[in-house]
């Protein structure tokens, strides 16, 4: 009996180490084909949205029916590999990969920057998934597709009062990915190869007359220049960020926005890229009867994730 026992009991044990080892195998398997199916979908994405920014910004219903149809497929497919592979755990959130890097010593305003930037890239998500990617501006310039998702009035996030916020969205926005470390210790971040250098503001009156104008730099007040930190639902290629002006004179009826951006090809020149949206003003944007415009832009830190 123990001389069975002395046989049985290393082979039970080889034969349970099999079955961890042939499991362990299985689910590197299984992320590894969840990886290259994600990745084909960045590139198919990129593919198809590159003939469809393009698009004449006239009539805006074509643009924006193509746009939504984009996002929803995205969305739809991306939710495929994960049901595919329901045994490869969800992607990290960037406040729990970053605690990591930390050893759990993240700073608090750290933890409250990095929650920020996940509320924002999360509600981008609910927007999308939602059907309410309607762009009520667009224009086009160097291959580059600009829109303004929305333009409303709202609490100023950098204090004083009430500010008029925009939200836009950027296509076909090249991206690198650059490695820091050696070792263990590497840490990648998504580098955007367009930067956003001014923000102009025109105000005309009834008869298309300037009625008064404003420049600033063009970096907004928040974006996610490396989305896929906070969120792998959110497409390549897209840039989202939102700037804040203050509100307007009551006297203008059409808001005109030139945004400048230096876009950097291959060999490291830049060359520029202008777009100019107009729209006609909302009263919801306008200054309360009685109080006086100062001719003033308040601007956010820029901060980007």
């Amino acid at each position: 009996m123990k001389r069975l026992l002395f046989v049985a009991l290393p082979a039970g044990l080889v034969l349970l180490a099999s079955v961890f080892l042939l499991d362990a195998w299985r689910s590197r398997g299984e992320v590894f084909e969840a990886r290259l199916e994600r990745a084909r979908l960045k590139r198919e994405f990129v593919e198809r949205s590159a003939a469809a920014r393009s698009m004449a910004v006239q009539p805006p219903e074509a643009w924006r029916e193509e746009s939504a149809a984009l996002l929803r497929w995205y969305l739809d497919a991306g939710a495929a590999p994960r049901n595919r592979f329901p045994g490869v755990p969800p992607r990290q959130g960037a406040g729990a990969l970053a605690s990591e890097e930390k050893k759990g010593k993240l700073a608090d305003k750290d933890r409250g920057a990095l929650a920020e930037f996940q509320q924002y890239a999360d509600g981008r998500v609910a927007l999308i998934k939602a059907g309410r990617y309607a762009p009520v501006a667009s224009a086009v310039a160097e291959g580059l597709r600009l829109d303004l998702i929305a333009v409303e009035s709202g609490p100023n996030p950098d204090g004083g009062g009430t500010g008029l916020r925009i939200d836009f969205a950027l296509w076909g926005v090249p991206r690198t990915l650059e490695r820091e470390g050696s070792g263990e210790k590497v840490t990648s971040r998504g580098q955007l190869g367009v930067t956003l250098r001014q923000l102009g503001v025109r105000l005309l009156d009834a008869r298309r007359q300037l009625y008064g104008g404003m420049q600033g730099g063009g970096e907004p007040a928040i974006k996610l220049a490396d989305a896929e930190r906070f969120t792998e639902e959110l497409p390549p290629s897209v840039l989202f960020g939102t700037w804040w002006l203050e509100l307007l004179p009551r006297a203008p009826v059409t808001l005109e926005l030139e945004l400048t951006a230096a876009l950097r090809g291959a060999s490291g020149r830049e060359r520029p890229a202008v777009f100019t949206v107009a729209l006609p003003i909302d009263e919801a944007w306008r200054l309360p009867a009685g109080v006086e415009f100062k001719a003033e832009v308040r601007e956010g830190a820029a901060p980007t994730r």
